[in-house]
C-alpha cells in the first residue's frame, strides 16, 4: 500500500505545501495514491501522547511506502524521529521523503539518514515549533471521508454551491472545510523537488535496539 502521511498546518508549512509536493512526486514517479493519513495534533505533543499517530505506524506492513514531505512531519523531536525510523525499518517499509527526492529503508547507506537528522537538528535551534495548540490547527471533520472528491470537483471548476449541493450538505460548512483544509491551493498549483546534496562515504545503518 501507498500511504501519504501529513501533519496538520504548522509553523513551517502547510498542509497544502506538503500534500502538493508529496502528489507530484508520486506522479511524477508513477505511484498511485491509495490512503492519505492526517494527524491534527499539535506539534508540541510528544510521541508517547500521540496514540493515533502510533497506532497508524504499527498498522503498516512489510512493503507499504509511507510518503511524507520531510522528517518535520513524523517529529521534530531528534530522539523520537529515531525511534519512529527504526520502528519503520524494522517492519520493512520504505520511506519516501518527497522534499529531497529520498527513499529511505533498513539499508539505505546511513550517511543520508544522518544527513537529514542533522539537518532537522540544525533547523530546531533556529526555529522550535510553538508550544500548545498551534495558530490555525484543525480537527477532525465529517467531511473528511469526501476530501478527495471535494479536491476533484474543485479542479472541475465546481463551485461551493455546486460541490454542497452534489454532496448534499450546508455551503457554509463545506465552504469553511476548503478553507481551512487549504483544498483549493491543493488543488491547483504544483511543488518543485529540492535535491539534497550529500556526502559519498557509504556505511549500513544498524536498526537494533
Amino acid at each position: 500500500m501507498n500511504y501519504i502521511f501529513l501533519r496538520s498546518k504548522s509553523d513551517r508549512y502547510s498542509l497544502a505545501t506538503q500534500e502538493k509536493n508529496i502528489k507530484d512526486y508520486m506522479h511524477a514517479n508513477g505511484f498511485r495514491i491509495e490512503e492519505v493519513e492526517i494527524e491534527v495534533s499539535a506539534l508540541s505533543k510528544h510521541l508517547e501522547d500521540r496514540e493515533e499517530f502510533r497506532e497508524f505506524i504499527h498498522s503498516l506492513q512489510e512493503g507499504d511506502r509511507l510518503f511524507i514531505y520531510d522528517l518535520r512531519a513524523l517529529s521534530w523531536r531528534i530522539g523520537e524521529l529515531i525511534q519512529i525510523l527504526n520502528c519503520i525499518f524494522n517492519r520493512k517499509i520504505e520511506l519516501i521523503v518527497t522534499k529531497y527526492g529520498l527513499k529511505i529503508t533498513k539499508d539505505t547507506p546511513s550517511h543520508i539518514t544522518i544527513a537529514l537528522l542533522n539537518q532537522q537538528r540544525e533547523a530546531n535551534k533556529s526555529n522550535k515549533p510553538h508550544t500548545g495548540r498551534p495558530k490555525g490547527s484543525i480537527s477532525k471533520s465529517k467531511y473528511d471521508k469526501y476530501r478527495e472528491t471535494i479536491i476533484q470537483m474543485i479542479k472541475e471548476g465546481k463551485s461551493v454551491t455546486e460541490i454542497a449541493k452534489k454532496l448534499n450538505v450546508s455551503r457554509s460548512s463545506i465552504r469553511d472545510y476548503i478553507v481551512s483544509r487549504e483544498l483549493k491551493e491543493i488543488a491547483s498549483g504544483s511543488s518543485k523537488v529540492n535535491i539534497l546534496e550529500l556526502p559519498k562515504t557509504e556505511c549500513k545503518i544498524n536498526n537494533k535496539g
